[in-house]
């Protein structure tokens, strides 16, 4: 059976996060109907990252094994036109059998959105809408504490399994904001993440920000792994987006024939 990496797109403001889980609309749950309507027969969908309930992506990687050779274009079509309008298949490629679209993940890059202002965001709420942050000044200074090979379990929630129970070692490569008027931009570069991880470095650099908390703290709980004590609260998922997830070397990607 022929093996395939797909590439979807995801607005996750109605699903139940990407695991399939009884009685909730998730990822994968939509995208195993989809593939069944179409190749036929129960198939594993395996999904390289493990999303939360109203987290978005722009790439997120998944790999399956099919009855057919398809064409990667015009699978890529075929499974968007089955699935609903928060979910696509961005594009395809043919992959060895013992490609793991977890496991052979070398990177992955996050974004994650704040608009600050008086007034709530209509016209694009996928942010987390802040009214005031006094030192903006202070989220570089706290990113820069964060590159390199360490444990940063202070700011995540441990599942204490084999995602991170014997090592929540992991390395970063970059983690840069970028402010432009109301928009605050955080992005964050690496080879792995614990569990809302991301999300806890968000909700502890705002809480410096606002004041709520000195900056020693925040560089305290760097320094102190496991035994950190939390610096503010896990940011909301409205303002997270997962942008793109590398490989080396990458499957040989084919977009949907216009």
């Amino acid at each position: 059976m022929p093996r395939f990496a797909l590439d979807l797109e995801l607005d996750g403001r109605k699903f139940a996060g990407t695991q399939w889980q009884k009685g909730h609309r998730t990822v994968q749950a939509e995208l195993l109907a989809a593939v069944g309507g179409l190749d036929g027969g129960e198939r594993h969908v395996r999904i390289c990252s493990r999303l939360d309930s109203g987290v978005d992506a722009e790439h997120l990687p998944c790999d399956v094994a099919l009855e057919r050779t398809w064409d990667p274009a015009v699978l890529c079509q075929a499974l968007t036109d089955r699935l609903p309008a928060d979910l696509a298949v961005r594009r395809a490629a043919i992959v060895a059998d013992g490609f793991n679209s977890i496991g052979d993940a070398a990177g992955k890059t996050y974004r994650y959105r704040i608009a600050l202002r008086p007034v709530r965001p209509v016209r694009d709420a996928r942010c987390w809408w802040l009214r005031r942050l006094d030192r903006t000044d202070l989220l570089q200074a706290c990113a820069d504490l964060l590159p390199g090979d360490k444990d940063l379990s202070g700011f995540a929630n441990l599942r204490h399994d084999g995602s991170d129970g014997d090592d929540p070692v992991r390395r970063i490569d970059r983690a840069q904001w970028t402010i432009a008027g109301e928009d605050l931009t955080f992005h964050v570069s690496g080879a792995g993440f614990l569990y809302r991880q991301v999300r806890g470095f968000v909700g502890a650099m705002a809480a410096v920000a606002t004041g709520r908390w000195p900056f020693e703290e925040f560089a305290a709980c760097c320094a102190s792994g496991r035994q950190a004590a939390k610096v503010g609260n896990v940011a909301p998922p409205d303002g997270l987006c997962l942008e793109s997830v590398r490989y080396d070397p990458e499957p040989a990607w084919a977009v949907a024939a216009s």
